[in-house]
């Protein structure tokens, strides 16, 4: 009788059918929600739009797996907003089910659903969970890789070695922060003698191969074009020319802790505090070191020059789950409560439009967070029909916003943009792809601009005003100066 019972077939879990329940109704959510919302692109998602038009190995700022995404999602689902947003939208809920998979390995399937989740609903996945960009990839290739890692150090099988070396390149190939995860590895493998002499298998060494041998392409990309992604990191980190703007490390700081949610980023500070006392918890090492340093390495940014709140995105998410470990040493009370806030804080974000429409009032411009996303699409259908009467001509512009939105809002029209470069080393994409350079002198353009058009005019040998545009949304305000400028002299 006994064997019988010890025989018997284990009952399925309801926990990851729960979970993918509540996924995919979050996902259709959020897709309802983007028309419902009245927004269009952001200037980065219209700019990987416009990537997605000639995939490549390489762009300015990024590698170029955003592209490759959009390039998939708008081929099967066609160029609108939704399609093009779709890849990132659907990369968060895959973060939460990785979550849970990485929290059953390491804890048990009550605390990974917990995690998933908790991940579903940080208030920088609710954020960034409307739109794509390079974080999705990135969160999704950075769990990915810890998954691969630790099974590969326990049960030492190829698939796992093979699994990381994917996981690794493929996050390069998403963000460049991707190379701090070997950072994060090389940690986890010195705290403990066992892992450590996981630095002599020879299998180690061939997914690290592996992994460079994907990122290659790219890095022969960055060397036919003179490097501009590091000449663009370089800048944007104020590594040229001196720091030249104060550090911002309380605004950083305030920025994870919004990233996680009031309760959750308590949890996590608890966490920390368990770092000596539990250090031999494999478990517990393995969440610190995929967090813990990255914030670091960011945070001494923040101290000696300027960080932006995402650039220590993938920590979130192991920070995450080392809150709810710790919050599940408590009553459960107090994780639903740190859960709780951040869904009240997603629906006060996404609907606070909707209060106000209730309550007969215009949103003031102050809350309205998307408002960067609103008016190009207005603007767009304004500048239709000038452009339309020069239909030889070059459409020109001083910066990649107008460049990138009006090139997908007018996608249909297949005009050729045109970005002014007057210095020698290009300052964005369209000024290294797209540039108007000595090969256009003579020809006519049609300016774009928000700003004074003067200094453009002066390169050519006569200009015309042909209208000025306005849209008043509202909380936005855009307007546009469009100008007839013939015959190019070129920059001197």
């Amino acid at each position: 009788m006994m064997q019988k019972v010890l025989g018997a077939p284990r009952t399925p879990s309801f926990r990851p059918r729960l979970l993918l329940a509540w996924l995919l109704a979050l996902t259709f959510y959020r897709i309802w929600l983007v028309p419902h919302l009245g927004i269009t692109l952001y200037v980065d998602e219209a700019q990987y739009w416009t990537w997605a038009q000639q995939l490549d190995w390489g762009y300015y700022s990024k590698p170029p797996v955003i592209a490759w995404l959009i390039a998939a999602s708008t081929a099967l689902f066609g160029d609108g907003v939704v399609a093009v947003k779709l890849a990132g939208m659907l990369l968060y809920p895959a973060c939460a089910w990785l979550s849970f998979v990485l929290g059953k390995e390491l804890y048990d399937e009550r605390i990974a659903l917990r995690c998933a989740l908790t991940v579903s609903l940080l208030p920088f996945v609710s954020a960034l969970g409307l739109f794509v960009s390079t974080d999705a990839p990135l969160l999704f290739f950075w769990l990915l890789g810890m998954i691969a890692l630790r099974r590969a150090l326990v049960y030492d099988r190829w698939s796992d070695w093979l699994l990381l070396a994917a996981a690794l390149g493929l996050g390069v190939l998403s963000k460049y922060t991707m190379l701090a995860f070997a950072a994060c590895a090389a940690l986890y493998l010195l705290l403990d003698a066992g892992r450590r002499r996981q630095l002599g298998n020879p299998r180690l060494w061939v997914a690290i191969g592996a992994a460079a041998l994907i990122v290659m392409p790219n890095i022969i990309w960055n060397w036919q074009h003179d490097f501009p992604t590091l000449h663009h990191t370089a800048d944007i980190t104020h590594v040229e020319g001196g720091n030249s703007k104060h550090g911002n490390a309380g605004e950083f700081l305030l920025a994870q802790a919004a990233s996680l949610g009031p309760l959750l980023a308590l949890a996590y500070l608890a966490g920390l505090a368990l770092i000596w006392r539990k250090r031999r918890d494999t478990r517990l090492q393995l969440l610190h070191c995929f967090s813990l340093p990255l914030f670091g390495i960011v945070l001494l940014q923040a101290l000696r020059s300027e960080a932006n709140g995402n650039w220590a995105a993938p920590a979130l998410i192991p920070a995450a789950m080392l809150g709810v470990a710790w919050l599940s040493r408590l009553r459960a009370r107090w994780w639903l409560a740190a859960i709780g806030l951040n869904a009240v804080l997603m629906l006060a974000v996404y609907h606070v439009g909707d209060v106000y429409r209730l309550r007969g009032l215009a949103m003031p411009a102050k809350f309205d967070i998307l408002k960067r996303a609103r008016g190009w699409d207005s603007l767009a259908r304004q500048l239709r029909p000038l452009l339309v009467q020069y239909p030889d001509a070059i459409i020109l512009a001083n910066n990649r916003t107008l460049i990138a939105h009006m090139s997908y809002e007018l996608r249909d029209l297949n005009l050729r943009f045109a970005a002014w470069k007057p210095q020698e080393r290009a300052q964005d994409h369209y000024q290294l792809s797209i540039p108007l350079d000595n090969e256009d002198m003579g020809r006519s353009a049609v300016l774009l601009t928000q700003t004074d058009a003067a200094s453009i005019a002066e390169h050519f040998a006569t200009q015309e005003k042909i209208a000025r545009i306005s849209v008043q949304g509202p909380t936005v305000r855009r307007e546009l100066d469009v100008l007839l400028l013939q015959g190019f002299r070129g920059y001197r």
